[in-house]
């Protein structure tokens, strides 16, 4: 369920380009970092992960998680809203609650260790994450390029219908849990008509891998495209102008 590695190629490529304008802006003399309050949302894409190793498996059983090909699946769309205050020109704290929307996968020959046999997985999973971070920020006129570090504080639902694989038994089961996870990431973002911020980022919460039937490392990673409002950024000085050199008077 992870992020497809062309995305973090593409996502690269844009903040390489996005730090060249940025310099090329702030050699045009815009104004000065904003301080303040702002808030903002957008839209989210989301998928889960679990760390697969090269090998191995449990009791001579395959867990979710142990298989080399579970890398990949069926992502959602949904929402994000954030509240923030620009404390100095590279420092942000923010609050965000991110929605991860339905997720959804089948995987044949699960092996499930409380019923001890394989079973066919068809799953349901959703997620809600309310976020706690800190922002490092490099502004550059009116680009920016930022670092996310802090706490999610997630809460998770997985549906799951489990068909015995060698047998006719079937599960239907709700499996909830919670819990506080690392938050990191990285984004782009420009700002137009002084208040208006848009920005792009890509995140990753970790989470408890027992909620995926998973043995090793779990987390959530979403994409996100959010505007923002920056109160008071319209009133904010403007930079002082490098003065030319002094011309010779007669």
């Amino acid at each position: 369920m992870r992020i497809v590695h062309a995305s973090a190629g593409g996502f690269s490529t844009c903040l390489a380009a996005s730090l060249l304008l940025a310099n090329a802006a702030h050699a045009q003399g815009f104004e000065q970092p904003w301080r303040g309050v702002y808030l903002g949302g957008g839209g989210t894409y989301s998928t889960v992960s679990v760390e697969v190793p090269g090998s191995g498996c449990y009791d001579y059983d395959c867990w979710w998680g142990d298989y080399d090909y579970y890398e990949e699946g069926d992502g959602d769309f949904s929402y994000s809203l954030h509240a923030g205050l620009r404390v100095h020109d590279f420092v942000a704290l923010e609050a965000t609650y991110v929605d991860t929307g339905s997720i959804r996968w089948d995987e044949n020959l699960v092996y499930f260790p409380e019923f001890n046999d394989y079973y066919n997985n068809r799953v349901d999973f959703s997620a809600q994450i309310t976020e706690v971070s800190v922002l490092g920020i490099l502004p550059a006129g009116r680009f920016e390029l930022y670092l996310r570090l802090g706490a999610g504080f997630w809460d998770a639902t997985s549906e799951q219908l489990l068909d015995q694989s060698f047998g006719t038994d079937v599960v239907t089961r709700s499996v909830r849990d919670s819990g506080t996870g690392f938050l990191g990431g990285v984004g782009v973002g420009v700002t137009f008509a002084e208040a208006v911020h848009v920005r792009f980022e890509v995140q990753s919460t970790t989470i408890d891998e027992d909620v995926l039937n998973a043995r090793d490392d779990a987390s959530i990673d979403s994409m996100l495209l959010e505007v923002q409002y920056r109160f008071g950024a319209r009133q904010a000085p403007a930079a002082i102008q490098p003065s030319g050199p002094p011309t010779a008077t007669p």
